[in-house]
């Protein structure tokens, strides 16, 4: 493992364990084994390296969304599949999915300009599919990109109570995920009556 490596796997691990506010170059140093000198061969301080973190999350998360879209699918389905592996990739990644939004604003560096395209290609995706399905008659939107926004708020917050370990113990955890999943998808279905 690289040393960069290993201070990232290292500050993520004191990040969620300490916060933001503790995080400090000399105790990422002396829990990585290494001088805090070391540490600024890679990261010019701390706010870098908790950007580094944040950019890497992102990153992957994104990967993991646009992997899971298939072109050729029917819009709605394409938003069921989108929303299932957002819910699954926090459920299953739950440090890389804290990483992102843990951090206050009023802690977070200013995050540089040409960074935000990252986090806006996940409401792009969205957005897209739901163009898609108002071209196609099946999506009622007025406007895509705050519908997207939307919907992901609502993904976050889902996925904030299971994480958090809020979510009802009376309330099965799947059969919450799914209906929630459900229920947000549909709506934005355009609701046909019956002839």
């Amino acid at each position: 493992m690289s040393l960069r490596r290993e201070i990232i796997d290292v500050s993520k691990e004191l990040l969620l364990k300490e916060g933001f506010a503790k995080l400090s170059m000399r105790k990422i140093a002396n829990r990585a084994g290494v001088t805090a000198t070391s540490i600024y061969l890679y990261f010019k301080n701390k706010d870098e390296l908790l950007l580094a973190l944040v950019e890497e999350s992102i990153e992957r998360l994104t990967s993991a969304l646009k992997g899971a879209i298939d072109p050729s699918a029917d819009p709605v389905k394409q938003l069921e599949k989108l929303t299932r592996t957002y819910v699954d990739y926090a459920l299953e990644n739950p440090q890389e999915y804290e990483i992102i939004y843990m951090v206050r604003p009023e802690e977070m560096p200013k995050y540089p300009r040409e960074k935000f395209q990252q986090v806006r290609d996940i409401y792009e995706m969205i957005a897209s599919i739901i163009r898609s399905g108002i071209e196609k008659h099946v999506l009622d939107v007025d406007d895509p990109m705050i519908s997207a926004y939307t919907i992901w708020a609502q993904l976050h917050g889902v996925v904030s109570v299971v994480l958090s370990k809020r979510l009802d113990t009376r309330i099965p955890k799947q059969p919450f995920l799914d209906h929630a999943i459900d229920q947000i998808i549909h709506g934005f279905i355009i609701q046909r009556t019956p002839a």
